[in-house]
């Protein structure tokens, strides 16, 4: 591969996957933080080994050796988000279906709640059915951006409606969470 090709080919590569990815991985940071979850080390873990192979794009000079390890650096970040996205999507899940069995929680908030639940069980599934390349149709796969406006539009709800109520079933859940 010419050198100045190589040097499009790697900036490409860092400001399209690896800046990307680590934006996208800090959003699901704080979103973890919201409800005091920590997202799974095997994030950290795969961005690393996405920086990894990155160093190894850069150090080739093989063209097939370039793109086997390119083919590796978006692997690892998409391994990265999706086991942020999915851990996002579990805990609020959780938190969820602890507001919708709350007596407190109006029958109409309930119904926003039990849609927004329904939703993000089905965003992580597809999310996971897509990382596991189980399907390759694109109605399976679910877009970081999709899963970010769904959390989103759940923070919503519950800071409209039962931000107390949903602080108070985040901090049990960080309890159960710690003693299982």
């Amino acid at each position: 591969m010419h050198i100045a090709l190589k040097g499009q080919f790697c900036e490409q590569l860092y400001e399209n996957h690896i800046k990307v990815s680590a934006e996208r991985l800090q959003s699901y940071e704080e979103y973890a933080s919201a409800i005091c979850v920590k997202i799974p080390i095997s994030c950290y873990t795969n961005f690393r080994d996405a920086l990894f192979h990155f160093r190894k794009v850069v150090s080739s000079m093989e063209e097939n050796e370039i793109e086997r390890q390119a083919f590796a650096v978006k692997e690892h970040l998409s391994r990265a988000l999706t086991d942020a996205a999915s851990s996002i999507l579990y805990y609020l899940s959780l938190i969820a279906e602890e507001l919708l069995s709350d007596i407190g929680i109006d029958s109409k908030v309930k119904s926003q709640i039990r849609k927004s639940l329904h939703d993000m069980k089905k965003a992580n599934l597809r999310k996971r059915f897509s990382g596991m390349m189980i399907s390759n149709d694109d109605m399976s796969n679910i877009s970081h951006e999709e899963i970010q406006i769904l959390v989103d539009d759940f923070y919503m709800i519950i800071n409209d409606n039962c931000a107390d109520k949903f602080a108070e079933c985040a901090k049990t859940l960080i309890v159960n969470d710690k003693t299982n």
